[in-house]
């Protein structure tokens, strides 16, 4: 009689068990799909918010910010396959299918920003921001997004709730730059990584050759990517539209943006000065949004250059910097 009710137990014990691992299981599932249901849903909330905000604080809603991906490298030490370019190429289509308001110079016909591939740099190895700016306005751009694939490694992870067990995963660094080319600053500063686990096998072959396997991560850098793009996005169109004045005759302008940008013949912009420069440490120097020195109107317009003419002048010369009224 004794046996049959420890046996009993055990069953009961083993049932009791089993419904709590159960039940654990399925709170773990809902868990993580009420939270990326969460997740998603704050996103698509922050975004329309800031798009309202950024409406309400700007009248150019209908301009397109121009930006160019340049410069990005590898400092990782996997150099098999050109990472690099996917981030060359990734960005820049993310921007043009999901941005609203920001296109890829590259894409568009007039822009000539593919020589300009190798950055500015100063003597102690900082990016030279304020020659930068100079060149982006030179050619048209709103932002200059930069950055490099820092790191590429393996990683173990000790995961599960009652039975730990460790995973091998592959984890991917990366890091990302925007510079606005009005002021010459960092609109955006920010490392972005990924993890991709992988099998045992491919694990130990690693450790044994002393060199890197990587499985397929079209996947994982599609959601880097994707990542990367919504961020260097936000950055972007949170800053007001600005076009650049190039050249100056007379009471006539050339701007180094156009058509591709959505300017028209008729439109009227304001000018303003930034000559006045800001010094920082380390040799940067940061151009400063000065007062409004004038007014033009559009009289004719090209894809990736503009001509105008002076309607009010207190000091418009080459350099300065144009806004929607």
């Amino acid at each position: 009689m004794m046996i049959l009710i420890s046996k009993l137990n055990c069953k009961r014990q083993a049932f009791l068990i089993g419904a709590v691992l159960i039940w654990v299981v399925n709170m773990v599932f809902v868990s993580c799909s009420y939270r990326k249901t969460v997740d998603k849903t704050t996103k698509t909330v922050t975004r329309t918010t800031q798009k309202i905000k950024r409406n309400i604080r700007f009248s150019d809603d209908d301009l397109q910010r121009m930006a160019a991906v340049i410069g990005f490298e590898n400092k990782s030490l996997y150099r098999a396959k050109d990472f690099t370019q996917l981030f060359r190429k990734g960005i820049p289509e993310y921007l043009n299918k999901e941005c609203d308001d920001v296109t890829n110079a590259q894409s568009n016909a007039g822009e000539n920003v593919e020589e300009f591939q190798q950055l500015p740099m100063l003597e102690n190895g900082q990016i030279d921001n304020f020659a930068l700016a100079i060149i982006g306005r030179q050619l048209g751009l709103n932002a200059i997004v930069t950055g490099s694939l820092d790191d590429i490694g393996i990683l173990d992870e000790l995961r599960g709730m009652i039975w730990k067990d460790t995973h091998h995963l592959i984890q991917v660094l990366v890091s990302v730059e925007v510079y606005d080319t009005e002021s010459g600053s960092k609109i955006l500063d920010e490392s972005f990584s990924r993890k991709v686990e992988i099998e045992e096998l491919d694990y130990e072959l690693m450790r044994s050759e002393g060199k890197m396997i990587l499985p397929d991560l079209n996947e994982t850098l599609s959601d880097l990517l994707a990542e990367i793009g919504e961020a260097v996005c936000w950055a972007i169109e949170d800053q007001p539209w600005n076009g650049f004045v190039v050249a100056v005759e007379g009471d006539k302008i050339t701007l180094s943006s156009g058509s591709s940008v959505g300017l028209a013949t008729g439109d009227e912009l304001d000018v303003f000065d930034t000559s006045r420069v800001l010094k920082g440490v380390s040799g940067q120097r940061f151009f400063v949004h000065g007062q409004k020195i004038g007014e033009i109107k559009i009289t004719e317009v090209e894809p990736g250059k503009a001509r105008a003419v002076i309607m009010t002048n207190r000091g418009v010369k080459a350099g300065s910097s144009v806004r929607v009224k």
